[in-house]
């Protein structure tokens, strides 16, 4: 009996990955026409977003009544708060972009972080790119080239948002190169609450100040 109960869990543990992947397949797909869908300031949106998502992190504090949280050195701390302001930002110019341009466009500069973060690594970092990795960016950075003239011909009104999307994007390259050490450092759970947390408190921040 207990064979059958064990081997029954087992399946739906192995299950689990693929069906959390179509529910985050789904939910990033689905959410540039949801912010569009809004009548809220972009900001606010953002906002409430990091701050649902730090929550859902919060019950992982009582799993050692916060000793994980409180062995983090200041320093560590102090690196993912600044990675959470640059998620914040990205967030922020993103959802702003999703409302000033289309959505199709908001959608492919803001995630063409890849790229992004393979030009900053070379460029910063001196991190070296193989020859297939080298085309894609090209090709990559031809394509947002003709986006971009092609909005700003046919579609002026779509440039600034064009604008906001693409620095949307650099920003989550910079935050995906910053959380790239601290994750071989930190446990997922701690590391997303402190970036998460830090994120949200610096959107509340622009949207207090902005009221």
């Amino acid at each position: 009996m207990f064979t059958g109960v064990i081997a029954m869990v087992d399946r739906v543990d192995s299950r689990l990955p693929y069906f959390a992947l179509v529910v985050g397949m789904i939910a990033i797909s689905t959410s540039a026409i949801l912010i569009r869908l809004s009548n809220s300031d972009p900001l606010v949106i953002g906002s409430y977003r990091q701050s649902f998502a730090t929550l859902l992190f919060v019950p992982f504090l009582f799993k050692d009544r916060g000793g994980e949280l409180l062995s983090i050195p200041r320093s560590k701390i102090m690196e993912m708060a600044i990675t959470g302001i640059l998620l914040g930002g990205h967030f922020g110019f993103f959802i702003s972009s999703v409302k000033a341009t289309s959505i199709a466009a908001s959608v492919l500069l803001g995630t063409c972080h890849v790229v992004y973060v393979a030009i900053i690594g070379w460029l910063i970092l001196g991190e070296r790119l193989n020859q297939r990795a080298v085309y894609g960016t090209i090709l990559a950075l031809f394509g947002i080239v003709v986006l971009f003239w092609g909005d700003l011909v046919e579609d002026p009104g779509n440039f600034r948002g064009n604008i906001l999307a693409f620095i949307s994007g650099i920003l989550a390259g910079l935050y995906y190169l910053g959380g790239r050490r601290l994750r071989k450092e930190i446990s997922l759970p701690m590391y997303a609450l402190v970036v998460y947390f830090f994120s949200a408190l610096t959107m509340w921040s622009v949207v207090i100040v902005q009221d």
